[in-house]
């Protein structure tokens, strides 16, 4: 895994590319496409929901009361991607992770309205409440405010101390998010005047590892070195005690309702919070096998996904279990969502999605025009009188487009705007601090402190420079100090899988798996285990780098007779499998990977 140093150096080095690339492709948007929207669409709430398939390469809208999916559009060149559906009752924003680019849906008339492309470095999220939406760069620390229908730009960018942690709207229309290196949470507002910081509260000791999952009104934030639950709504925060450690921990990004859920993979647990504002009860029930998803909370109940086995267990918050979703199509594949009262399961990768009720009653989903397709083969081509309008081609985007200079600071020099000097990526530089909170103390030049202790709270408009008119060689020189610079707070240790490949194999089959070969790759390793009980063999890919994130992960085992061949590949958060074969007295291999790398090992354990 890479060292928190060279990942800090990325990341600085990231800031200023994504930044620069997101402030030219919005600039472009703002002239391309103008500030009126395109299209109207009733404000109704009606509950249906947009889910993604992928081999199908559409989106497709599902009544909740019947299952039934009433319209579909396909997403030009999205076929087989990853996508990232985020919608209200107006538009739909279609973010394809694998390439980057986000197209704005108007669900008027089905048209795209607008396009806007945000990479894949660093970690870009897309956000959208009622009238308001936004692209939060979470490993720079930038909220960027967006016409949800164009996508153009809105107001400056709100530049905050990165990463960031979570990036959700909650019911009042502010979007939350956590800010590790200060120990705080923030509550942003987004209007049509841009992104602002509302409030600012103390959660935790500056460096913590924190993750957080936004409430209907404000924000759960989990300090995963510890055992603090903290409750950051308008009113303050209000501290508890988990009854685990909550290494690891694991949250959806939104929780709706009063329970809320807190997935612990170290400590094989849920730790539930049975009304989320007032405290409590606080309980907690082990999870029967390995996940690699949070738990989603739904209609007073607990909702923990299964990728390995394409199940959905139901629980009630003190750990009885109430029933199982099963989904065998979408094995590594599940995508859960609440949207207006409804919890929605999706398989992207296959026909496969079910809705569930308040009362908890699910209905299967049938995705692909002709039913559901359990071949494996895909859908087929759309028949004639197919509700779908054809695909319509997005605005296209020029990417040498310069930056708008009202959007630019000024310069110190007095130049142009858009004049800027490029600095070199390995230049220091001034960290964002989040507004509310004073800037930490930096030794002036000469290694001595300001005088007076501090330096001032960031400026309301992150960004902005001293006056020109005010020459460098005027401005005061700073007293030497004999007070030490407070040193910066601790980054937070780099994330360690929860899992064994003992927990793993043995959690789906009979048990007695143990460890025989593995062999290491760059970002994980590969095991090898063997069960004298069963007498097969297991297989599984370990990650090591990107741990907690989605990204690419396979294996594959293979006995010497030309037989049984096993395998599993997918976005995974921890590990690929665990898959299994039967070899008595038989060689066996391996394969596999995650992000790029891979290793292998040849044909042994023949006894």
């Amino acid at each position: 895994m890479k060292g928190r140093g060279t990942r800090a150096a990325t990341a600085r080095t990231r800031v200023g590319g994504w930044a620069a690339a997101v402030l030219v492709t919005l600039a472009l948007l703002a002239t391309l496409l103008g500030g009126g929207r395109i299209g109207h669409a009733t404000a109704a709430s009606d509950g249906r929901a947009w889910l993604w398939s992928r081999t199908a390469g559409e989106v497709a809208r599902v009544n909740p009361d019947d299952g039934r999916v009433e319209r579909r559009r396909e997403v030009t060149d999205a076929r087989g991607h990853r996508v990232r559906v985020t919608q209200n009752d107006r538009h739909l924003l279609i973010h394809d992770l694998d390439t980057g680019r986000v197209s704005s849906l108007d669900l008027a008339g089905l048209g795209f309205s607008g396009r806007l492309d945000v990479g894949t470095r660093g970690d870009p999220h897309l956000v959208m409440a009622g009238t308001a939406a936004a692209v939060i760069e979470r490993t720079s620390g930038e909220v960027r405010a967006v016409d949800p229908a164009t996508l153009r730009p809105v107001g400056p960018v709100l530049r905050l101390p990165g990463p960031l942690a979570g990036g959700e709207f909650d019911g009042a229309g502010l979007l939350w998010v956590a800010v590790p290196r200060q120990g705080t949470v923030v509550a942003v507002k987004v209007t049509g005047e841009g992104a602002a910081v509302a409030r600012t509260a103390e959660v935790a000791e500056p460096g913590r590892d924190l993750v957080l999952t936004v409430l209907d009104q404000g924000a759960l934030v989990v300090d995963r070195g510890g055992r603090d639950l903290v409750v950051a709504t308008g009113d303050g925060t209000r501290r508890i005690t988990a009854p685990v450690p909550l290494a690891g921990a694991m949250v959806p990004e939104r929780t709706h309702g009063p329970l809320a859920a807190v997935t612990v993979p170290a400590a094989g647990a849920v730790v539930t919070l049975g009304d989320v504002r007032q405290g409590g009860p606080v309980l907690s029930f082990p999870l029967r096998e390995p996940v690699q998803e949070p738990a989603v909370p739904f209609a007073g109940k607990v909702y923990v996904p299964v990728r390995e086995t394409g199940q959905v267990r139901v629980y009630e918050p003190a750990g009885r279990q109430s029933g199982v979703l099963s989904m065998p199509a979408g094995r590594g594949d599940l995508e859960l969502q609440v949207r207006e009262g409804n919890l929605f399961v999706n398989a992207p990768g296959s026909a496969d999605a079910q809705v569930v009720g308040p009362d908890g009653r699910a209905r299967t989903v049938g995705k692909y025009p002709h039913g559901p397709d359990r071949s494996g083969d895909g859908p087929a081509p759309p028949r004639s009188g197919w509700d779908g309008p054809p695909p319509v081609a997005a605005p296209p985007l020029d990417s040498i487009f310069p930056d708008p200079p009202d959007l630019l600071p000024p310069r110190e020099d007095g130049g142009a705007p858009d004049e800027r000097d490029e600095t070199p990526a390995d230049a220091a530089s001034p960290e964002p601090v989040a507004p509310g909170r004073p800037e930490p103390e930096r030794p002036a030049p000469g290694g001595s402190v300001p005088s007076g202790g501090s330096a001032p709270s960031a400026p309301d408009r992150p960004g902005t420079r001293p006056s020109d008119t005010e020459s460098p060689s005027r401005r005061p020189t700073p007293e030497p100090t004999t007070s030490k610079p407070k040193p910066k707070p601790k980054p937070p240790p780099p994330a360690r899988n929860p899992y064994t490949p003992e927990q793993v194999c043995n959690a789906s089959s009979t048990g007695g798996y143990k460890v025989q070969r593995s062999s290491p790759f760059k970002g994980g390793r590969i095991y090898q285990l063997y069960s004298a009980k069963s007498r097969n063999n297991c297989a599984v890919t370990m990650k090591t780098a990107d741990v907690g994130k989605g990204t690419n992960v396979w294996i594959r085992l293979e006995e010497q007779r030309g037989g049984e061949v096993a395998r599993d590949s997918g976005t995974f958060k921890y590990y690929a499998g665990p898959v299994y074969v039967n070899a008595p007295g038989v060689c066996v291999r391996y394969s596999g990977g995650a992000a790029g790398a891979s290793t292998s090992a040849g044909w042994a354990n023949c006894g």
